[in-house]
């Protein structure tokens, strides 16, 4: 009697731990919905940068049905309404709802000099449309808003999860762009100014990298609705008390600020990027040229902008800028670097041939005694002390085939780019105008540096009445130049082949500036009319000890001895130069 009544009280329990009904199964948990969120979107003449916005929007790592799209466009002059109506067409279906308010007409504001130009009537209306968007996340009961300016290109797909996990009030990603503007303050005068900090630059420069309180964010930024502080803040009207700038970011950062709630600016990853503000002066062209220099910074450092697949991209209209050709020397075991050096040209609208160069690393010794290479008698590097690498021998002749090139076919012009360069900003415009002007003067030329390592930059005179040129010095690095065919005829008569040396040391004693008097003696006709753009026009992708860097040239083997293998450590050659005076005064400029 006693097992049996045993039996039945450890029955009961089971069924207990089981459920009160026999049939009750315990089921795991589901998991919680994210966050609800707005992303609120104010356009105005934002047409060159619409698409690669709304692409970043579509790519965000984040369920679009816990989205909705906030949208107003106002005062055109361009088809960004055109544009965000047929992505809105394809893509209202995916969110949680799109709220659409457009306005056609007018196109300007009252007392307004140009479409860049901000008179009180237009961070006025701005105010109003930013809290038009933050009443309209508030009847949504959404938990936040994300305002993100049109020409900020979220290009890591993580940011809006990055940002709701730091926990914040008010919370934004750095932006990286063409200078050292960003979207934040680390210090505001009393009279709500910008203040320099010495906290700015290592931020800016991830030197310091964390989630750090800041007395001003803008551009782009994350508010969190649910918390009670944040219940406090607004855009229009400024506060009784507003005394500061009547600035859109201004007044909202005053709101922060007499409602306590901290600013947060997080730089711990790459999240996007933001085109530096166009000046009143200028215009909607030079908004976009501006915009094209930041798309290219993009492909080098990483994630690169891509267009969204559901808005129209009119095709480019490709040309030579005035040039019989541009050639760009590529390594085909280099496909990425080809891909976006194509990708750059395109973008800026040059229309260029790609030069397969010849790959030092595949010549033999019976290679280079068939293609009539020899060393300079007493050649060897001024660093490292070693001779020619193979892959200084396969830059030099991948140089040498175009100038060949040139001649055989009698071209008056042409322009070279090897395939690790970055641009300046404005790069075409800036190249035509100077050769506009050097036609103008009738300055008898033969070659022109747009990128090199300047070694005396103090030294170098500038040539009248023609503006960011002057008579090139000593240099290193061919990374690109304009050649005349005068030019080329020139190097091709010096026979370089038969004793030859890296390119870059072989241009300078062609002009008659290379130190070396032992190796100017074997080139006797040292007349190659040689200047260079002041600032330089082009510049490398990367330098020496950069984690992504990589050069053929120098990691390589001695060009007679295949068992020596050379790499860049002891050539001061491929180290980045001190940068002159000027470009810091630029970057204190640009900061704000």
């Amino acid at each position: 009697m006693l097992w049996r009544r045993l039996l039945l009280l450890l029955a009961a329990l089971v069924g207990a731990a089981r459920g009160y009904f026999s049939e009750e199964k315990p089921r795991e948990e589901s998991g919680t919905r994210p966050p609800a969120v707005v992303l609120a979107v104010i356009a105005r003449n934002a047409a060159h940068s619409l698409p690669h916005y709304l692409g970043a929007v579509e790519r965000l790592d984040y369920p679009k049905q816990r989205i909705s799209v906030w949208v107003a466009t106002d005062h055109n002059l361009d088809n960004t309404t055109a544009i965000l109506r047929e992505w809105l067409t394809v893509m209202q279906k995916y969110y949680h709802k799109v709220e659409w308010r457009p306005m056609e007409m007018p196109t300007s504001y009252p007392g307004e000099l140009g479409p860049k130009h901000w008179p009180n009537g237009r961070f006025e209306y701005v105010m109003k449309l930013k809290q038009a968007a933050l009443n309209f996340a508030k009847r949504q009961w959404a938990d936040y808003i994300l305002y993100a300016d049109t020409d900020n290109i979220l290009t890591n797909p993580k940011t809006l999860r990055l940002l709701i996990a730091e926990d914040k009030s008010v919370v934004a990603p750095m932006l990286d762009s063409q200078s050292a503007y960003s979207n934040f303050w680390c210090g505001i005068t009393p009279q709500g100014y910008y203040r320099r900090t010495a906290e700015y630059f290592p931020t800016k420069h991830r030197h310091r990298r964390g989630c750090f309180p800041v007395p001003m964010v803008h551009s782009t930024f994350l508010l969190d609705l649910r918390r009670e502080g944040v219940k406090k803040l607004a855009f229009h009207p400024p506060h009784p008390d507003y005394s500061w700038p009547f600035d859109d970011i201004i007044v909202f950062a005053f709101s922060c600020r007499v409602s306590e709630v901290q600013m947060y600016l997080c730089n711990k990853v790459r999240y996007g990027y933001l085109n530096v503000p166009a000046k009143p002066h200028q215009t909607n062209d030079d908004d976009r040229i501006n915009f094209i220099h930041l798309q290219l910074e993009s492909m080098i450092d990483g994630p690169p902008m891509y267009p969204s697949q559901h808005v129209f991209l009119p095709p480019k209209t490709m040309d030579r800028m005035g040039f019989d050709e541009v050639y760009l020397i590529n390594l085909r075991r280099r496909p990425d670097r080809r891909e976006r050096m194509l990708w750059s040209l395109y973008e800026q609208e040059i229309d260029t041939k790609v030069v397969d160069a010849v790959d030092g690393s595949a010549l033999n010794s019976s290679d280079i005694k068939i293609l009539g290479v020899d060393l300079l008698p007493g050649y060897y590097d001024p660093f490292s002390g070693r001779t020619l690498t193979k892959g200084e021998v396969g830059c030099f002749l991948s140089h040498y085939y175009i100038w060949k090139e040139i001649v055989d076919q009698q071209l008056d012009k042409a322009v070279v780019f090897e395939d690790d360069v970055r641009f300046q900003g404005n790069f075409k415009r800036r190249l035509m105008r100077m050769m506009e002007e050097i036609e103008k003067v009738e300055l008898d030329w033969d070659l022109i540096y747009l990128g090199r390592k300047q070694v005396n930059p103090s030294d170098e005179k500038p040539v009248e009445n023609v503006r960011n040129l002057v008579i090139a010095d000593f240099s290193y690095w061919t990374l690109s130049y304009v050649i005349s065919l005068q030019g080329a005829q020139k190097l091709l008569n010096a026979e370089p082949l038969s004793k030859m040396l890296p390119v870059d040391e072989f241009l300078p004693i062609m002009y008659d500036k290379h130190p070396n008097e032992k190796y100017k003696e074997h080139f006797p006709n040292r007349n190659l009319q040689v200047y260079s753009t002041r600032p330089l026009l082009v510049f490398p992708c990367h330098y020496a000890g950069d984690p992504q860097w990589v050069s053929d040239t120098e990691t390589s083997t001695l060009w007679d001895d295949d068992s020596v293998r050379t790499d860049w450590r002891g050539s001061h050659k491929t180290l980045k130069g001190a940068p002159p005076n000027a470009g810091l005064q630029n970057a204190f400029r640009d900061e704000l």
